[in-house]
Formats: C-alpha cells, sequence, structure tokens
C-alpha cells in the first residue's frame, strides 16, 4: 500500500488543521468529493475462469495455466496452477497459490486484498508454503466487456479472466439469487 512518508504526512495533517477562513476564523468543513467508482461490486461477483497470465518472472514457453477466481460479497477465492513441460512433453517444474480473502473494492478501482487462508509451493516446486494471515495485496481492476482484469505493479503481474456461465437457474449470470417470479402470467 502507499501511504505518505511520516513526516509528510504530520506536515499534511497540520496544514489541514491550522487552515483559516478569510475573516480568521476555523475554515468550514468541506464535503470530501465522492469519487465515482470505476467498476461496481456486481459487476465482479460470481465464478471467473483464467485466459491469460503475465509476469516476467514467469516465462511462458511450454507454460500451461488453469486458474479460477470466486468472488462473494466480502471474500473471494483464488487458485491458479502452473506448469511447464520440457522439450519432450515431460513435466519440468509446477507452480500453484490458493488462497481465500477479504477485500475491499475502493472508489479508485483498486482491490485490496487481505489473506484469510493460502498456500503456495517452495521455490523447489517440492512442499508446500502457508500464507501468514492479514497478508496484503493490491489488483487494479479493469472490466473490458465479458473480460476481468487484475493487474499489480510491485511484481508486474497481469491476471486475465472470463466469467463462467451458471447452468444453475436460480442464479443469474452474475451469481447472485434470482428474485422469485411473481407467478406466471395467464
Amino acid at each position: 500500500m502507499n501511504f505518505l512518508p511520516t513526516s509528510l504526512a504530520a506536515v499534511a495533517c497540520l496544514l489541514a488543521a491550522t487552515t483559516f477562513s478569510q475573516d480568521g476564523g476555523p475554515a468550514p468543513e468541506r464535503p470530501k468529493p465522492t469519487a465515482k467508482r470505476s467498476v461496481s461490486m456486481d459487476q465482479l461477483l460470481g465464478a471467473w475462469h483464467l485466459t491469460d497470465f503475465e509476469s516476467p518472472t514467469m516465462r511462458r514457453e511450454r507454460r500451461q495455466e488453469a486458474g479460477y477466481l470466486l468472488i462473494a460479497p466480502d471474500f473471494l477465492s483464488f487458485e491458479c496452477h502452473f506448469g511447464w513441460n520440457d522439450a519432450f512433453g515431460a513435466r519440468e517444474a509446477r507452480v500453484f497459490f490458493t488462497g481465500t480473502h477479504s477485500y475491499v473494492l475502493r472508489a479508485d478501482g483498486v482491490l485490496e486484498l487481505s489473506a484469510l487462508i493460502g498456500t503456495t509451493i517452495d521455490p523447489n516446486g517440492s512442499s508446500p508454503v502457508f500464507e501468514p494471515p492479514g497478508r496484503k495485496r493490491e489488483y487494479k481492476v479493469k472490466l473490458d466487456g465479458p473480460k476481468l482484469v487484475l493487474s499489480r505493479e510491485v511484481d508486474p503481474q497481469t491476471f486475465t479472466f472470463e466469467r463462467l456461465a451458471s447452468n444453475n437457474d436460480q442464479l443469474d449470470f452474475y451469481g447472485r439469487r434470482k428474485k422469485p417470479s411473481g407467478g406466471e402470467d395467464k
């Protein structure tokens, strides 16, 4: 997360606390501007299938990937598996991560995740490594038609998803419960 350095934050608070109106009295409190949210929660809810992953640290050559993202109100689960085959088609390496997170969608279109539970595999590809609860991540959210794109700048990664269609008649396209119908038309 980006925070102002302590000294800059203290100066900003001091300046804000000592602002006066033109007549010498304290300045009236101004309403905070409301930022228009670029993506709504209703647009994100549901199940998503990973269609593309970009990262400068994970080579694309002979990589196979599978991943799913399930977004519910207040919580989401994310699981991805990556594997590489050698030139003869045999498994060369594998990586996975999985986790359940609480989240907040900020007005600036950033999804802030806080890990509840998670696991990945160690750099040797042999043992699970458990993620400490509370670990924070931030992803910039972009909706591009039927695609959801989550990107990070810290360790440049971009996940592209497509929505999974549900065969359940009780849910709408976005994974929300359908409202009961008022009866049949006669």
